[in-house]
């Protein structure tokens, strides 16, 4: 027969064993909620969870500390805020084939609420033309958000010169400015002065003739001088009125590129001196 001392020391033994080994779960169960606290403290919900979950599951964990870590699971499951994100086309419909990464990270378009850590996030979707982004806060206590990104049709673009036939002329034709009527506008301006000029001095010059004939011949050198420059200048008007007409004309019917017209006005002088005559145009800023 074993000896009871020996028996009695073995049974001790275990006892302490076992002790050892309580106090070794029970210490791994206090570090697990620390952990858990501290986390939650950082906002790092998603691994605050994860602690406090070891912290349940271990079989030796003192009822106190498990109490502490079932509760703040329990608070957990409504302070992890979470988003539903759906990728849509322009018609609003769900694109299958578009992807989502979150941050850089990948994931899932299933449907299912994403659970996410307190903060901001970039959300990048992608289809198979084209792709979209989105930033966003996720905040706490906050369920189900609803975020919808949009994938936008790409956009048709200009041909370079070069490509295609007629693409050439096809791209002028787009980048071209319209054309201008203003040079028309001003050439019509200065032919209908001309013509009121040259209706002014041929009535003068006509009136001065008919003096002239009932004091000649004895009529002084001056007024014979004012006749001839009267007609002069309607003669010089006449033919200023009939090109600055023609060429409004031509310009008004076929048009010009369009140029960059400097703000100011026109300035016409009709110059008539003795032995000389003539129509001056201006542009005055």
């Amino acid at each position: 027969m074993v000896p009871l001392r020996i028996l009695s020391g073995l049974w001790i033994v275990g006892l302490l064993s076992a002790t050892r080994l309580a106090a070794a779960d029970a210490q791994q169960c206090v570090s697990d909620n620390n952990d858990g606290v501290d986390l939650r403290a950082k906002h790092k919900l998603l691994a605050s969870r994860q602690a406090y979950r070891e912290c349940v599951a271990d079989p030796g964990c003192p009822s106190v500390v498990l109490a502490e870590c079932e509760t703040a699971l329990s608070e957990l499951k409504t302070a992890i805020p979470t988003l539903l994100i759906s990728v849509l086309d322009e018609q609003r419909h769900d694109v299958v084939a578009a992807t989502l990464q979150v941050d850089g990270r990948s994931v899932a378009l299933d449907g299912q609420p994403l659970e996410l850590d307190p903060g901001p996030y970039e959300l990048v979707a992608t289809g198979q033309e084209t792709s979209t982004s989105m930033q966003v806060v996720a905040v706490e206590n906050e369920a189900n958000r609803q975020v919808e990104l949009v994938l936008k049709a790409p956009q048709p673009s200009i041909p370079e010169p070069g490509q295609g036939p007629g693409s050439q002329r096809e791209l002028e034709l787009a980048t071209s400015s319209p054309h201008s009527r203003v040079p028309g506008y001003v050439l019509g301006g200065v032919g209908a002065v001309a013509a009121a000029s040259f209706a002014y001095f041929a009535i003068t010059g006509h009136s001065g003739f008919n003096q002239l004939e009932q004091c000649k011949p004895n009529c002084s050198r001056s007024d014979v001088r004012d006749v001839r420059t009267e007609y002069l200048v309607a003669d010089v008007s006449l033919g200023v009125s009939v090109l600055a007409l023609a060429a409004a004309g031509y310009l008004l019917l076929r048009g010009v590129p369009e140029r960059p017209v400097a703000s100011g006005s026109v300035s016409l002088d009709v110059v008539a001196a003795p032995q000389t005559a003539g129509l001056s145009l201006r542009w005055v800023e």
